[in-house]
Parts: structure tokens; C-alpha cells; sequence
């Protein structure tokens, strides 16, 4: 582990993710970083120090999205959902300055899922050892837990049993997904002996640009209401009948600081910084890039109006932020 103490000597390390076998620059300017004290930072830690342009944007658009929403605050408890793909691994990198800068708590939690026997993130999956070692390496607690239930039949079950309505997998992995973590924030809870209040602990998911233009697209082409994903959202408790057994979901505050940053951003980041990440989706048979969903062709709409609108992501989300703000007044 690196010493901070000795580190402040040429930085500020509160602009830096730092690993055991290396350390990105989050922001060279706030970190206070030259060539010069790069060179001995490297000499004395024995690890490089890396810079790219990449990983800095991507690091200062969070920033700026978490100041605007004010969705981080000091000594919070952050639960990151880690799939180990590209987003929840760049999210939990881009989070690790922040345990200095706000003396946040960090957890990083993989869900093993059952999807029809199918199962990405099983502790024997030779991916996992990747994810293990990234946190690891960023000194951030990592835990798997797992569940049984295959989330393809709870689907099936919600479907049958409710009028007018088809659930596809991915609602039974959401809700799966929030059952697990609110549980583990429950649990946190109770084992914290400072009185900790409930809205400190706070369960982080690797949500991009893409994912929110995407939602908002398959909404209107599906003829639903128009929803967002929130910077930050706060849910009551939630019972969910699935017939053969019930799910109790936690009351929870979940946050996304990645909105602002596009799925392409990230890649080019991670790979500048040699950060590898596991692929889940090509395991998931019910992933946004298979089969002839809504959500795929949305996605695929969004891509191909990209080429001649740079933002037209960006526009997409703006668009129905005022469009609740403007009915809203109304």
C-alpha cells in the first residue's frame, strides 16, 4: 500500500487513483504534478504514474456531475454495484480519490446471478479473478453474493400473473440487483457502532450517457411514459410478489455519477490507462447488444444519428429534463 503521508511530499493525492501497481492522474493541474516530480514519484514508489487525457476528462465530468447534484458528501458509505465490465470498473476507479478528498467509505459488491443457468459472476468464473484483483490492488473491499433463484422464471412468474404486462429478464435482474444491495446496506447499518444515519449509506450503480439516452428513447418508442434515470434517487421500502416467494427491498438511496460520460469515453480511458475489464455482457444472453429488443434498436438508432449530431445523446437527455421542469411548473 502506498504511503500517503510520503506521497503529499510531491502531490496532492486527492487528484490521483492510486493502486499498489500504479497510480492515474485524476487531474494534473489539482494534483500539482510536473514531469519533474512525476519522475521521482516513480523513483521513489517503484510504480508508474500514468496520464491520460482520456482518464482526466472522464474524471472531471464525474466531478462535475457530482457537485452539480450533490450526490457524494462527506464520510458516505458507497456501495458500488461491480459487474467488473467496463462502466462499474471505471466507476469504481474514478470513486477512489474520493475516500481523500471526502473521507468516504468504498464497498465494492459483485452479485452472482442465476440467469437460466446461466451464471457470469460465480466466484469459480475465471473472470471474477480479474475483478478480485483490481480491488485489490485499489484497497477497496470486495464481496460476491449470490442468488439462486433464476431471474428468467421470476420474470415468466411476474408476467402470468399480472394483466397487460410482459416483464422481460432484466426487470427480475434489476430488482434481484437492488434486493442484494439493500440488504448490504441494512447489514452495514447494524453493524456500524456510530449511529450512523441511513441516508449516509449510498448504493452506486455504473449507469452511462448511453444508458439514459437509451431509456429514454425505448420509453417513447414504446409508447410509455418518459423516464430518466436520476443522479440521485431515494426509494421507500418495496415488496415484490413473485408468487413462490416474495423479495423485500430496502429503503435506499441509489446514485449514478456516471450519466454525464459516454460508454466510448470510458473504453478509450481504460485502455489508455491498461485497465482491462471483463466482458459480462457477451455472457448475458438478455444483454442490450442480443436478440431484437426495443432497448437494442434505440441504442442502435442513437448510434446512427451520432455520426451526423456529435451530442445527440446529450440532447436526447436535455430535452426531457426540461420538458419535467417546464410541466412541472405548470
Amino acid at each position: 500500500m502506498i504511503n500517503i503521508k510520503e506521497l503529499k511530499k510531491y502531490c496532492n493525492p486527492s487528484y490521483l487513483t492510486i493502486r499498489n501497481d500504479k497510480i492515474i492522474i485524476n487531474n494534473k493541474r489539482l494534483a500539482r504534478l510536473s514531469k519533474t516530480k512525476i519522475k521521482k514519484i516513480e523513483e521513489e514508489f517503484g510504480i508508474p504514474v500514468i496520464y491520460s487525457r482520456s482518464y482526466e476528462n472522464i474524471s472531471q465530468k464525474m466531478g462535475r456531475h457530482i457537485s452539480k447534484y450533490k450526490i457524494i458528501n462527506p464520510k458516505d458509505k458507497i456501495i458500488v454495484g461491480l459487474s467488473g465490465g467496463k462502466d462499474s470498473l471505471a466507476l469504481l476507479h474514478l470513486l477512489e480519490p474520493y475516500r481523500r478528498r471526502y473521507g468516504i467509505e468504498i464497498y465494492a459488491i459483485t452479485i452472482d446471478l442465476n440467469i437460466n443457468g446461466i451464471r457470469p459472476w460465480s466466484s469459480d468464473n475465471k473472470n471474477m479473478a480479474s475483478i478480485k484483483k483490481h480491488c485489490e490492488n485499489l484497497n477497496i473491499p470486495h464481496k460476491i453474493i449470490g442468488f439462486d433463484k433464476d431471474v428468467v422464471e421470476m420474470s415468466k412468474i411476474l408476467s402470468e400473473n399480472t394483466k397487460g404486462i410482459e416483464y422481460s429478464p432484466c426487470f427480475s435482474c434489476s430488482v434481484v440487483r437492488r434486493y442484494i444491495l439493500t440488504n448490504f446496506a441494512m447489514k452495514l447499518l447494524e453493524v456500524n457502532t456510530n449511529n450512523i444515519d441511513i441516508n449516509k449509506i449510498k448504493i452506486c450503480l455504473g449507469h452511462t450517457l448511453e444508458d439514459n439516452s437509451d431509456t429514454i428513447l425505448a420509453n417513447i418508442l414504446k409508447g410509455d411514459v418518459i423516464k430518466t434515470l436520476e443522479p440521485l434517487k431515494n426509494f421507500e421500502e418495496a415488496v415484490f410478489d413473485f408468487k413462490e416467494f416474495k423479495l423485500k427491498l430496502q429503503k435506499s438511496t441509489i446514485i449514478r455519477p456516471l450519466l454525464s460520460v459516454s460508454e466510448k469515453e470510458i473504453i478509450k480511458a481504460l485502455n489508455e490507462c491498461s485497465i482491462s475489464y471483463y466482458r459480462d455482457k457477451d455472457e448475458c444472453p438478455y444483454s442490450r447488444d442480443k436478440g431484437d429488443s426495443i432497448r437494442k434498436k434505440s441504442h442502435e438508432i442513437l448510434d446512427y444519428l451520432e455520426k451526423d449530431v456529435k451530442n445527440v445523446r446529450e440532447m436526447v437527455v436535455s430535452s426531457i429534463l426540461k420538458s419535467m421542469e417546464f410541466y412541472g411548473k405548470k
